[in-house]
Parts: C-alpha cells; structure tokens; sequence
C-alpha cells in the first residue's frame, strides 16, 4: 500500500501515513501550529479509526515548528491510543522541538525514543549507567512556613501573640 499523504490548506505542514502490521507510522515534516495542528489531527484520528494499530510511531524528526497546538496534538493522540487500547512513541523529535516537549514535560506522559546514538545528552545516560540511572529526580517543593508548622505550635504562637497584644493594650 503506498504511503497515505495529506497536505495542509496552507501547505506548511503534511503527514505520511505508513502500515507495517499492527504499528502506524506517521511522519509529520514542516510546522505544527494553530493554523496546520487541526487538519493533521483531522487525518491522523481519521487513519486510526480505520486502521486501529496497536501502536502509534509518530515521527517528529522533520518538523521545523512546533507551538502548543503541536503539544495539544500529541497529548490527543496519546488518549486516543488509550482508548483504543494501544501505545504511542514520540520518535526522534528534531531540536526544533525537544526544547517545548522538555519545557511541558512530555517525556513524563509519553515515551520519546531516539535513534541508537543520537538522543540528546539531556536524554542520554552517563557512560556505564543505565537508562534512568543517575539523572537528577525533580525537586519536592517546601510547604511554606505556616504550612510546617503543626497544629498545635501554630496555636501556641498564636496564643502568645494575642497574649502579647492584650499586654500592648494594657
């Protein structure tokens, strides 16, 4: 079967469509914005409803930009897969837009795979680490300082700062 092609009315973005057993993959190539994101989930969601794939490949290494629609367009297609009972990789996204996929912490909701050698050392393990091995775990946030306190230092400190009003007054 050849590739499925769809191109954009404002020709800045097209997707390829390729079947190879139970996986989809879609190549997107140019920029996925507001203007280009609906048309490509049109088709994509199109294809997955006639196809139903067990997995979802979905090739960001040909696009130049990338907005919060392109972000919008994957999450989509991740539930969408959900639903239907598959998976979905996120495959080589070009620099382009690692930055905003690193930014909204994609790779925390969606696997995001590399070519063998070519993920970014942000992506990458140390030499002789294992994937996951030694990367920095996020920060936990501090409760603010009222937060901390029990409930009953808390009363205590406000006793005594009413105690010490009461004086002031006197």
């Amino acid at each position: 079967m050849p590739p499925k092609t769809d191109i954009t009315p404002r020709e800045r973005a097209e997707f390829l469509c390729d079947t190879a057993g139970s996986i989809l993959s879609i190549r997107i190539r140019g920029e996925i914005d507001h203007h280009t994101a609906s048309s490509i989930r049109k088709g994509i969601d199109a294809t997955l409803f006639e196809k139903r794939p067990k997995k979802l490949l979905l090739d960001l290494s040909a696009v130049s930009f990338m907005d919060s629609s392109g972000l919008g367009l994957i999450m989509g297609r991740f539930s969408v897969m959900k639903e239907l009972g598959g998976e979905m990789t996120v495959w080589n996204p070009s620099p382009e837009t690692r930055s905003i996929l690193n930014l909204a912490g994609m790779e925390r909701m969606v696997h995001i795979e590399y070519p063998k050698g070519s993920a970014p050392a942000e992506a990458r393990p140390a030499a002789g680490m294992r994937p996951g091995e030694g990367q920095a775990k996020p920060r936990k946030r501090k409760k603010p300082a009222t937060a901390q306190r029990s409930a009953s230092a808390y009363n205590a400190a406000a006793a005594q700062n009413a105690a010490g009003r009461k004086e002031k007054e006197a």
